[in-house]
């Protein structure tokens, strides 16, 4: 029984493979953006072959794309489970917005800037990230209800608001955003307005 479940927990040379390649890829695209970063780079960072990555991936885009999908699912996970372990609706917007500028601090400008600049990648991201961040919200708001912390308001409505006002300011303010100091300011103005707009005075 022992040695079954040992090769249950052991992973095939294939997915040890993936794996490293996932991982190399969202170093090297987190740190030089997509543009910059060659097939070759992401084979040699991950020590295989590039005919191995396109056994996974048809294009460097379709590569992009996915590791875009594993940040964001990956961040969501992580701030989902922070904000269960935080009480008072204050200390939670305060840790999703640490945790926001955190984050951007993990990825290079010319990484955000070439995933704005494709427009059919840029809208299957921000829709993915629309989702999550409404989910994100509408329970931050529902617990902020309940603690009589946040005023009597329509909890989705407020929620999809809040999504819509993060896209379209986004958009708005993106083309003057030069450098990482802009976005930290920029995620730090958007939330603070976020959260002061929201609690019981």
């Amino acid at each position: 029984m022992l040695v079954m479940e040992r090769k249950f927990c052991m992973l095939t040379q294939s997915e040890i493979k993936y794996n490293r390649l996932m991982e190399r890829a969202e170093d090297l695209f987190s740190k030089y953006g997509y543009k910059a970063v060659s097939m070759d780079e992401i084979a040699d960072a991950a020590g295989i072959s590039k005919m191995t990555i396109y056994k996974y991936f048809p294009s460097k885009e379709d590569l992009f794309f996915k590791v875009l999908q594993d940040i964001v699912d990956k961040s969501y996970n992580h701030i989902e489970a922070r904000l269960k372990t935080i009480d008072g609706t204050i200390e939670k917007i305060d840790e999703l917005l640490n945790y926001g500028i955190e984050t951007t601090r993990h990825f290079s400008l010319a990484f955000y800037k070439d995933v704005m600049e494709n427009s059919i990648l840029a809208d299957k991201i921000i829709e993915e990230k629309k989702r999550r961040g409404k989910e994100i919200f509408l329970a931050i708001i529902r617990d902020g209800k309940n603690r009589g912390e946040v005023r009597d308001v329509d909890e989705i409505f407020v929620a999809k608001l809040l999504m819509a006002l993060i896209d379209g300011v986004t958009n708005s303010f993106f083309d003057n955003i030069h450098d990482m100091k802009d976005i930290e300011y920029f995620t730090e103005n958007l939330y603070d307005f976020i959260k002061y707009g929201l609690i019981c005075k």
